[in-house]
């Protein structure tokens, strides 16, 4: 007879449940019975992170300067302005040299809050164990996820513009709509991403593993693993380009950092502002390294074939900028680095595409999906690459400043001929019968002149061998009243 403990449980008594409980909790993997407040309090810790990330080195840049005005109180404003921008929004200026807004979106800072961000919700999911122990989706595990990103999301959006409109002074102050808009789409971006991230787990014990790129349909998982490896490539080509131009030209960099006088505790703050900015600098690169152009100001234009720049920010990493006039011939060759970054995604797409398709290689369906698969992955890469150029677009007040970053018009023809033509001569190579008639020629090329050359070796050695022959043959004719042969 089977007899339940108390208050239920299948048999587990009372201390059973605790102790499994305070295991879980040892674990950190407890869960809250409240989606809502599991993504709210992940939204703030969120939140609360960010604005010590940015608070910190503006603390640290007031306590060490000699002759700063501003006070803690103003380097706390402004860090929130800090953190504003670094979401996406913009900034007010009202007073002083330069009038106007300020929208320059330091990449760096973004990429690190939508990490934190994504670092947050992913606590939160797992906390709500969606996941069960046979490796399937519990039961409103759906709902809870969606009601504890909806939570993340109005509470950081809500709190970063509680911050933003707090973030006013004389000079400057954020722009609370802008604030709202970009810290509603960090949130839901860096959201998503930690909720696929706690689905994400390894095999074992019976148990199936789970990727995330697996649970999207084909061949749509295949396109977005070459369209990933493309876009590191890219990332890799332009940073590789913006660390040769440091080294080439350091003594300009060094010297702009040097007409600055920022001192020990200013030049580690400086050298932070540098490191939030050098990814946006490597996307102007790479936009200049895909054919475009950038301008930095008011009659500035940079490309491959040279610069025209006039007034530009007082900024360290602005030294890698060339002299104005003619590049070498040899930048333009640059951009080959993109076109093999684009050409390995195409390469991982193909060889994907073909493992898939098995049996069914010939059919009219494979044949449909081979298509879709290229259309959709040139297609995803030059929605990206423009998204991420428009985003690297920016001014600084109302002056010569108003328009920095890449030129979007001068960058869609080059980047849709990068784009296409490595896609379609991979596909050509790699998705039709070229490739094996081509190995197949190659292979009977090869097959025939190693015949030749066997042919070639057995004839010499036929003819040396003959005389030997001849000789023995004489010799076998030769009586023993001949006379010896001279």
């Amino acid at each position: 007879m089977h007899v339940a403990g108390n208050g239920g449980g299948g048999g587990r008594t009372r201390e059973d449940r605790a102790r499994a409980d305070r295991g879980r909790a040892d674990r950190g993997d407890v869960r809250l019975d409240s989606p809502v407040l599991a993504g709210a309090l992940a939204a703030l810790s969120a939140l609360g992170t960010g604005l010590a990330i940015t608070a910190v080195p503006a603390l640290i840049a007031q306590l060490s300067s000699s002759h700063g005005s501003l006070g803690v109180l103003g380097a706390i404003l402004l860090a929130l302005d800090a953190l504003v921008l670094g979401h996406g929004g913009s900034l007010l200026l009202q007073a002083g040299s330069v009038t106007g807004s300020i929208a320059v979106m330091p990449f760096g800072l973004t990429i690190v809050l939508l990490v934190v961000v994504a670092l947050a919700a992913r606590r939160a999911v797992r906390r709500l164990r969606p996941i069960s122990a046979d490796g399937a989706l519990r039961a409103r595990a759906l709902r809870d996820g969606v009601m504890c990103l909806g939570a993340l999301v109005v509470v950081y959006t809500a709190g970063l513009g509680v911050l933003a409109a707090i973030a006013r002074s004389t000079l400057v102050h954020a722009v609370v709509p802008s604030a709202v808009v970009s810290g509603a789409l960090v949130s839901v971006v860096g959201g998503l991403a930690g909720a696929l991230l706690a689905l994400r787990r390894r095999g074992g014990g019976g148990v199936p593993e789970v990727r995330i790129l697996s649970l999207l349909p084909a061949p749509y998982g295949s396109v977005a693993r070459a369209v990933l490896l493309a876009l590191a490539g890219l990332a890799a080509s332009a940073a590789l380009v913006c660390t040769a131009m440091i080294a080439i030209r350091f003594g300009a960099v060094a010297s702009l950092h040097e007409s600055l006088h920022a001192g020990f505790w200013g030049s580690v703050v400086l050298l932070l502002l540098q490191l939030a900015l050098f990814p946006l600098i490597a996307v102007w690169v790479l936009v200049v390294i895909l054919g475009g152009s950038v301008t930095l100001g008011a009659g500035s234009v940079i490309s491959l074939a040279g610069a025209e720049t006039t007034v530009m920010p007082a900024l360290p990493l602005l030294g890698i900028v060339p002299d104005p006039g003619t590049g070498p011939w040899w930048t333009r060759l640059l951009i080959v680095l993109p076109v093999v970054a684009i050409a390995l995604g195409a390469i991982r797409l193909c060889r994907d595409l073909v493992g898939e398709e098995g049996d069914a290689d010939s059919s009219e369906s494979a044949l449909r999906e081979r298509v879709i698969a290229l259309v959709a992955y040139a297609v995803a890469l030059l929605l990206l690459v423009l998204l991420v150029a428009g985003l690297a677009t920016g001014g600084i007040g109302d002056g010569s400043l108003e328009a920095l970053g890449p030129r979007i018009g001068s960058l869609l023809l080059p980047l849709l001929g990068i784009v296409v033509v490595p896609t379609a001569a991979v596909a050509a190579v790699c998705l039709t019968p070229a490739l094996p008639w081509a190995r197949a020629q190659w292979a009977g090329l090869r097959g025939r002149v190693e015949a030749a050359e066997s042919r070639e070796n057995g004839s010499t050695d036929r003819s040396e061998d003959e005389p030997d022959r001849d000789q023995d043959d004489d010799a076998s004719v030769r009586t023993p009243s001949d006379p010896p042969s001279s």
